[in-house]
């Protein structure tokens, strides 16, 4: 995202200011941080918003030390002291469980604007002159999404449950630019603090913002400040962009300056720089002292010394821009880019004229509207004004328009059509007559009619889900007997020792001896569901025999998980659908038709009929394979990863075949990345199952403290902290910390997961894993393989594969799958091939160099999305604000059985 939000507490928010803001991103707060700020290398802060009337400042002016002091700690007029609204409190509030948590008042808002890589590449290696037309250019764009803010999403709310959207004077920000990223890559960027205070357009009393609607819009606002940016680059500068493919394991293309190379990119977006810079430095020094090269396993060794003395930036002085993009451009020449060249192929190169909102016709703009409907019920099942608006920007990415107005009118007029051609569920609840007061209405619409309130579906969605609840509701499915369930349910030990707990048999009751065609069970994290589905398993087998359990599940190493723990036939939910009615079932059928009219032609010899019967018998059994039989149970595990449209698709299946569908999950982990929602649409409705007694965890306080992150309560937080298991610094010292924690217990003999936010920071833990494993001799890299990404692997490292491949199978018979875990036993050099084993099933397999570059990484650290189904010892956690959402921080806080820890930025 371009840009992100982080709330700012009373408490904590001037701090915060200061030091993530006032101050440069990259560098440790001194002592002194107020007198400090000014002289930090980047410009002073400037006051922006039309809300700076009601506190006497101009557009533009400098925010000063008072002033800040005034606006964000004490909501006090910086000339008179006087209190705008309220005074900032706080405020003991009661929790659901019966205790009390401290509710603190917000102090303002941090938008971030970061313009996309290749800008900043241009910014960074342009001449002062460009760089300053540059930089305002942004403040543009920055200055034009404040002002689409103010008009349509920023209100303050009144009357009974703030049932009034009421429109403000506008706000009051503060902006900071910066100029580099935390390794000291050039990042453009500009912290908008809004403060928390607006004035009410109906008498002009301060009040606070509805930050509901805020973060809303939030994704709108970012994707829209995108076009406003590469609208105001051509028209200054005469850029233009171009789509770039998803980056590595990511699935959202990007819009980037035209004349600016990947690999250019790539350079200013590596958080190792620091360690790259050391190592370098420290590898000359070798040369110097040896007179000759470090061998691969000393570099490696020497990369974990840089690794170890780069944790915390250590300049006390702030490095000046001048010298900063002179570091920059050396960077560039030595990557093989002209600086002077680069410029000269991005600057002057567009000569069409930009759009206005009078170029496009109602029948484009309907036609667009359509895409933008069709792409935005593609992935949710329900969605607002402000889904249609970031997505209707994303569809008209590469139209630039010739002002804001223009771009403003063409993607309201975008998104409104998106919006007639949607479904709406809900209406609104209150109306204003024809003569109300202009200051009823807000964004042209009334108070109680506000951006963003109605929720929309279509109609494909609803029938997907109209075909759910028709099997939720249909009591024609198979039961087992209630004394062959409640005989096996008495019987079932897991691991042959461990009886089933009061709510997993109650459960496991509910499913068996029900008998519609669609059930559901839902539980946290840790609950048993994969105990209560063993002996679900084992009861309905009691009943209808062997085979009559199929497993399936989103993703092909989660669907080979359950199908080794509850020893069945599991498959990818989109390969059996693939296989069962898409192309591979279309393959099949073809064949199977055009093999039974050369049966029955004329002149078929004895011989080829034969032939051509058996081919029909065979093509009969692969159909079978994929076809649900009568009687049987349908299980669908992690089943909120699910889309809709497929769980429509399976349960379709299953009700012709008179099968029956389970679906097994938590909708409060990671949703399907399609439109889904329906397991947790089962569960509102008290329609599913529950497990509740928590049991993976060896504190008693974590169980419940889990359930409490799980429903969003911040005094869950409290309890993690109050227990050590959080702690807060700076980024790379979080880094580390977790790091070492994590490495502390994979030295004990513990299994381990390290959890980072992002793929980048997961590369950086997966290099300084390797080059311990090398130091401790457990892994060799003077013989190597290039995997993705141009990383390196020898004997003894682990890898993990990315993508699922057939053909590739090990000695078990398995193929290998998207997460598979691999230890390196052996490097192939002629073959270019490493022969690998298994970490979880101790099966070899050879894997080729085409393999290996496009789909091999290094697998000592994984991200949060990857975490989630794992069970281990202990987890290790690193958090940056605004990159872990609740879902994936509560996925990644419930991996560990003994342990789970959150190092915080």
């Amino acid at each position: 995202m371009t840009m992100s939000i982080a709330r700012l507490s009373v408490r904590s928010g001037l701090k915060y200011l200061f030091k993530s803001t006032m101050l440069d991103d990259a560098r440790p707060t001194p002592a002194d941080t107020i007198s400090y700020y000014m002289a930090t290398g980047t410009p002073q802060g400037r006051w922006i918003g039309r809300g700076l009337d009601g506190i006497n400042r101009a557009q533009g002016q400098m925010v000063t030390e008072s002033d800040a002091r005034s606006i964000f700690q004490d909501a006090q007029h910086p000339d008179t002291a006087a209190t705008l609204g309220r005074t900032y409190g706080e405020a003991t509030i009661a929790q659901k469980n019966g205790g009390q948590s401290t509710n603190r008042a917000v102090a303002g808002f941090d938008l971030t604007f970061s313009v996309p890589k290749s800008v900043s590449a241009l910014w960074a290696l342009s001449p002062r002159q460009l760089q300053e037309q540059i930089l305002q250019t942004h403040h543009e764009a920055v200055e034009a999404t404040i002002r689409w803010l103010e008009d349509l999403v920023i209100n303050t709310r009144a009357g009974r449950n703030g049932i009034a959207h009421l429109g403000t004077r506008g706000v009051i920000t503060a902006a900071f630019d910066h100029w580099e990223s935390r390794a000291g890559d050039p990042q453009l960027h500009t912290h908008v603090v809004i403060a928390n205070r607006v004035q009410r357009i109906t008498d002009s009393a301060w009040t606070t913002l509805d930050s509901r609607s805020l973060y809303k819009a939030v994704v709108a606002a970012s994707e829209h400040y995108n076009g406003l940016l590469f609208d105001a680059l051509k028209q200054n500068l005469g850029t233009d962009t171009d789509i770039r493919a998803p980056a590595q394991n990511t699935h959202n293309p990007s819009q980037q300056l035209t004349g600016i190379d990947d690999a250019l990119i790539r350079e200013f977006s590596n958080r190792s720089r620091l360690i790259d810079v050391e190592t370098d430095r420290l590898v000359k020094a070798w040369i110097t002292e040896h007179g000759t090269r470090p061998s691969a396993t000393t570099t490696v060794k020497l990369r974990q010394q840089a690794t170890l003395s780069t944790r915390n930036p250590k300049e006390a002085t702030p490095t000046p821009l001048w010298e900063l993009s002179a570091t920059w451009r050396d960077r560039s020449r030595t990557k093989g880019f002209d600086p002077e060249r680069v410029v000269a192929s991005t600057i002057r190169r567009s000569h069409n004229r930009p759009f206005g909102v009078g170029d496009f016709a109602p029948d484009w703009i309907a036609a667009v509207g359509h895409v933008t409907r069709q792409r935005v019920a593609a992935k949710r099942s329900t969605w607002n004004r402000w889904n249609l608006i970031a997505e209707a920007e994303r569809v008209c990415a590469e139209i630039r328009c010739a002002s804001p107005a223009d771009r403003n009118a063409v993607i309201d007029g975008v998104a409104t059509e998106a919006e007639h051609q949607s479904v709406p569920l809900n209406e609104y609840r209150y109306s204003l007559p024809a003569e109300a007061a202009e200051d009823l209405h807000f964004a042209n619409r009334s108070v109680f009619d506000f951006h963003g309130s109605r929720l929309y579906t279509d109609e494909a969605t609803l029938a997907f889900e109209d075909q759910i609840l028709a099997a939720r509701n249909d009591d024609g499915g198979p039961t087992v007997s209630a004394n062959v369930a409640m005989a096996s349910l008495a019987l079932y030990r897991k691991d042959g020792t461990s009886e089933l707990h009061e709510d997993q048999r109650a459960a496991a009751a509910e499913i068996l001896l029900g008998s519609h065609r669609l059930e559901a069970i839902v539980g946290p994290a840790g609950t048993g569901k994969t105990t209560a589905l063993g002996a679900i398993k084992a009861a309905w087998e009691a009943q209808f025999g062997s085979g009559s359990v199929v497993g399936l599940a989103p993703a092909a190493a989660s669907a080979e998980v359950l199908g080794s723990e509850l020893a069945m036939v599991a498959e990818n939910v989109s390969k059996w659908l693939y296989e069962s009615m898409g192309s591979g079932a279309a393959q099949r059928s073809s064949s199977f038709f055009d093999a039974e009219s050369q049966l029955t032609s004329y002149g078929t010899t004895n011989a080829a009929k034969s032939l051509l019967e058996k081919r029909i018998a065979r093509l009969a059994a692969e159909q079978a394979q994929w076809t649900f039989r009568a009687n049987q149970l349908v299980v669908v595990d992690e089943a909120s990863m699910v889309s809709t449209q497929q769980l429509a698709a399976i349960v379709a299946q299953a009700k012709q075949a008179q099968a029956k569908v389970l679906l097994v999950g938590d909708p409060a982990q990671l949703d399907s990345i399609d439109a889904g929602g329906v397991l947790g649409w089962l569960d509102r409705q008290g329609k599913a199952a529950r497990l509740t007694s928590v049991w993976r965890f060896q504190h008693a306080w974590e169980a419940s403290a889990s359930v409490g992150l799980r429903e969003g309560h911040i005094s869950a937080l409290k309890e993690y902290e109050h227990h050590g298991r959080i702690n807060h610094g700076m980024y790379l010292d979080m880094m580390d910390r977790a790091y070492a924690a994590w490495h502390s217990d994979v030295l004990s003999g513990h299994a381990s997961v390290l959890i980072a936010p992002d793929n980048e920071t997961v590369s950086m833990l997966n290099q300084r894993a390797q080059a311990d494993r090398v130091i401790l001799g457990a892994a060799d890299v003077e013989q190597t393989l290039v995997l993705r990404g141009g990383q390196h692997a020898g004997r003894g490292d682990i890898v993990i594969a990315r993508r699922n491949d057939r053909s590739l199978v090990d000695d078990q018979g398995a193929f290998i799958r998207n997460g598979t875990l691999l230890e390196v036993l052996g490097v192939n050099l002629r073959h270019r091939s490493l022969h690998a084993q298994r970490t979880d099933t101790g099966a070899t397999v050879e894997l080729g160099a085409s393999y290996l570059e496009s789909s091999v990484e290094l697998g000592y650290a994984t991200t949060a999305h990857r975490s989630q189904g794992i069970t281990v010892d202990s987890a290790h956690v690193v958090v940056t604000p605004g990159r872990l959402t609740r879902e994936l921080l509560y996925v990644s806080m419930t991996r560990g059985r003994f342990s789970n820890s959150g190092l915080c930025q």
